[in-house]
This record gives structure tokens, sequence and C-alpha cells, in this order.
């Protein structure tokens, strides 16, 4: 399953790109669906990447992000993820970031290839693309208040005060 999701973002590309490259393990600071996040340990596979990859808490329990390809001239990461609680027949899950200049401000693209095993990929596959439009549309629209404002989107303040972020903070802090 293939999903592109894009935004135009009233905010210059260098400023965007600092949110998604080089200050890439600081998701938890704005994406609501990331309580906290950090770097993951190891060397980075993949030259002038900030780091090997990321820790996360999310609303969907912890994930481990390794970065597959890091490209500060093109503006582009890509990140595999690996989740405690995902199901055995998600085979491979990733997601890349790709910035290019539009107007005077940035469209930001986001797709995400899910590798879902037969028959789920028939018999449930249509149910997780919805839920997969509905998390990056919420992750690519928290990074538009983000770029343009400096801080975290209404639903981002909302979902840091309740208590499962509260929990994931303390137990990764």
């Amino acid at each position: 399953m293939k999903l592109t999701i894009s935004r135009q973002i009233d905010a210059p590309l260098d400023t965007v790109w600092d949110i998604i490259g080089p200050n890439y393990t600081s998701a938890g600071d704005w994406a609501s669906s990331v309580y906290i996040s950090g770097a993951r340990p190891g060397a980075p596979k993949v030259a002038d990447a900030p780091a090997a990859g990321r820790v996360c808490e999310t609303s969907l329990g912890p994930f481990t992000e390794t970065i597959e390809t890091y490209d500060s001239r093109n503006h582009m990461v890509s990140y595999s993820a690996t989740g405690a609680k995902m199901p055995g027949f998600m085979k491979g899950l990733r997601n890349t970031w790709h910035l290019t200049p539009s107007g005077n401000g940035t469209k930001a693209s986001m797709t995400l290839r899910a590798n879902i095993a037969f028959p789920m990929n028939f018999l449930m596959g249509w149910m997780m693309k919805v839920q997969f439009k509905k998390a990056l549309s919420e992750t690519i629209d928290d990074l538009k208040v983000y770029a343009e404002t400096g801080r975290p989107s209404r639903r981002k303040v909302k979902v840091d005060a309740s208590k499962e972020a509260m929990a994931a903070r303390q137990s990764m802090a």
C-alpha cells in the first residue's frame, strides 16, 4: 500500500527542513501522534544523517525508526519503522518526507509505504488505508502549524496534557 499526503506550508524551505531533517529526533515536540521522541542509539547507516533514527512513544505504543535515506541537498528523509504492537501481517513500514520550494513557502509531502501480507492486505487494507490517511494528515497539519508559528498545534497541546502522554514522558525520562 502506498499513500501520499501533501500540504503547502507558509514557511521557508530551510525552516521546514530544519524540523524534519537536522531535528528529526525531535518529532515529539510537534507531532501529536508522538508523545516523546529521542535519538535511537547506534551509528547512522546513512551519511550526514543526524542520528541512526529515533525512538518514539506514540498513541500506538513504542516505535523504533531507522533512517534509510537522508538527502539534505534535495530535502528528503526516509525511515523504516517497527513497533512493539505492530501486527505480524505488517511486514514493513516506511515513510518518506520530501520538501520542495513552492511560491514563498514549501510544499511538504509524506509518502507512506506499508507492506501488508496476504490475505490481510485484501481483508483489512482498505481500513488500514483510511487510518493511515488520517494519521498522515494530522501529522503534516501539525508540521504546518509548527513551521509557520514555532508552536505546537492545538491538537498536540491537548495530547501532551493527556495521562498517556505524561506517563510516556516519565517512562522515557
